[in-house]
């Protein structure tokens, strides 16, 4: 037989390069994710979805998050098998100690703690790669080959997509079906054809995905202002009539609606969806602490997210979303309304909101604007622009390779180091709990067997074989669980004194100023980029004060 043309050989060598970048996708999230301790949120969201897994009982945590995300990760769990204390009287109040019972659920079962939470971390591991593969398939219809492999690249090596695909959160979930949702919507809204017939199957994906964006976090209502958009436009434009693509959405809006039901149980959206959704619009309007760049709000401020995508995006993709968005041929109408129009509605209704505490808020704009940024590929014909292209994609891929794998914590060079980002921004965009195992081994290292900590979030330290005394935790654990311990610090090599670099900018404190005085120190150490380190030992002035404020009378 004929050798093969040099066609499949190359197809080949595509199917090498796809799968390439899908495994070191995978071994830098399963990296990450050893090195993590939990998220904020993340025992919450495990506890949550294994509850409703196991007694179909919605009432913790359905109305702050829709529940697809939890319960895709609590999967495993059901191999697993572990406890699930409803007899405790934590689970009669559910709503006011979920922390307080996530917190048993983790780190007081008979199956380990890390065994548990990175069970259900792979599983949102694997809503990434799914992602990817999404990515590139939309890049290939758009743009070809060459295309579609930049989009991968750039998605393999996304630290915003490795900071979420290694947590129990629900951003993972929605940034995968939001894409979906537009991505199998163009596919049935191309198809619709002038026969009057439904392309069943693409309706049911698209309306599929629609379901499952809105059952995995109550953002994705934004979906419905984006698809009517792209159906105004065409009915504007004269490309269909108005009654036919409504009669036509009838089976997307009958699937989304199924798939939304399957995810609650069966129980009526009433009872849970919708008085979520009313719940979370109240919240979005209400607003909540936020910090940026030295300056407190609880109403935000329009331009948190243009900051914070400055911040956080990695510079060679800043530059090559520049250089795209400056291309004519790249402005085509299946660009715009399927790239451009969906990432800037959802844009935009981020900078509405009063609630801004993190990056993670915008991440499904990203997968349409890798897709955006890889049709430059057709596009550059001149060697000098492909060599700068190619130096571009490895300066994004050493930044990525540079944090690895504090991903949470990345920031772009205009901040310097990746130590600084606790001066722009706090919360989830840099701080938000990851860093106590990383702490553990600092501690071991230096031999001190306890610390102060002022610590930002719900991990447990003594789980790590952290001895602490606890400096104004904020954990939501309302009921004593981190009273810590007697340390003796007489006996200890050095003092040490270790904040959250949330904490340490006063985020959710009244008091703003109440650590005002440590600006004027540096710390020995920033661990995790995340945790800053102070010998306040050092400086017996210091240590006389900072006792005078924090060490309660009669101790």
């Amino acid at each position: 037989m004929p050798d093969r043309p040099p066609k499949n050989r190359f197809t080949n060598g595509r199917v090498f390069i796809v799968c390439l970048l899908l495994a070191i996708h995978a071994v830098l999230g399963i990296q990450t994710i050893r090195f993590l301790s939990p998220t904020y949120d993340e025992p919450v969201h495990l506890a949550a979805g294994y509850s409703f897994l196991k007694t179909g009982d919605y009432r913790m945590n359905a109305f702050a998050n829709a529940p697809l995300a939890q319960l895709w990760a609590a999967l495993p769990q059901l191999i697993i098998k572990p406890l699930l204390p409803v007899q405790h009287p934590y689970w009669e109040d559910i709503g006011r100690y979920s922390y307080p019972f996530a917190d048993l659920f983790l780190y007081q079962n008979r199956v380990d703690a890390e065994k548990l939470l990175n069970a259900s971390r792979y599983m949102i591991l694997l809503l990434s790669l799914l992602l990817g593969i999404a990515v590139y398939r939309f890049a290939r219809e758009l743009s070809g080959e060459g295309a579609a492999l930049c989009a991968l690249f750039l998605w393999c090596f996304a630290p915003f997509f490795l900071a979420n695909a290694t947590l129990v959160t629900t951003d993972m979930a929605l940034t995968l079906s939001f894409f979906a949702a537009i991505y199998f919507f163009r596919r049935f809204w191309a198809m619709r054809g002038d026969t009057g017939k439904i392309p069943v199957l693409n309706a049911l994906l698209a309306g599929a995905s629609i379901g499952c964006a809105m059952a995995s976090k109550h953002s994705a209502i934004v979906l419905f202002p984006i698809l009517a958009g792209i159906m105004l436009y065409d009915v504007a434009t004269g490309r269909i009539t108005l009654r036919r693509p409504l009669v036509k959405m009838c089976a997307v809006f009958c699937a989304a609606y199924a798939v939304l039901l399957l995810a609650y149980g069966f129980h009526p959206l009433s009872s849970y969806y919708w008085l979520g959704l009313k719940k979370v619009m109240a919240e979005v309007g209400g607003g909540r602490s936020t910090f940026l760049m030295g300056h407190y709000s609880t109403r935000g401020w329009r331009y948190y997210f243009p900051a914070v995508f400055i911040l956080k995006t990695p510079l060679p993709l800043l530059l090559l979303l520049a250089a795209a968005l400056s291309f004519k041929r790249m402005w085509s109408r299946d660009r715009v309304l399927f790239l451009l129009w969906p990432s800037a509605v959802y844009f935009a209704a981020g900078c509405l909101s009063s609630v801004q505490i993190g990056h993670r808020h915008i991440l499904p704009v990203y997968p349409f604007l890798l897709v955006w940024v890889s049709g430059l590929y057709p596009c550059v014909r001149s060697r000098a622009l492909m060599i700068v292209g190619a130096l571009l994609f490895i300066w994004y891929g050493a930044g990525t390779m540079r944090i690895h794998p504090w991903h949470i914590s990345y920031f772009n060079e205009i901040v310097g180091s990746p130590d600084n980002g606790y001066r722009y921004l706090t919360d989830s965009n840099v701080d938000w709990g990851q860093g106590l195992k990383e702490l553990a081994r600092y501690l071991r290292e230096q031999k001190v067997t306890g610390i102060y900590l002022c610590y930002f979030g719900t991990g447990d330290p003594h789980y790590y074989g952290i001895a602490y005394r606890p400096i104004g935790f904020v954990d939501n654990m309302n009921c004593g669980l981190r009273d810590g311990d007697p340390v003796d610090f007489g006996c200890q090599p050095r003092v040490l004194f270790v904040i959250s670099a949330t904490n340490a900018q006063a985020t959710y404190y009244a008091d703003k100023n109440i650590f005002a005085w440590l600006k004027r120190l540096r710390p020995e150490r920033i661990i995790a980029h995340s945790l800053l380190v102070y010998d306040i030992g050092s400086n017996p002035e210091q240590y006389r004060k900072f006792r005078e404020i924090f060490t309660p009378k009669g101790k």
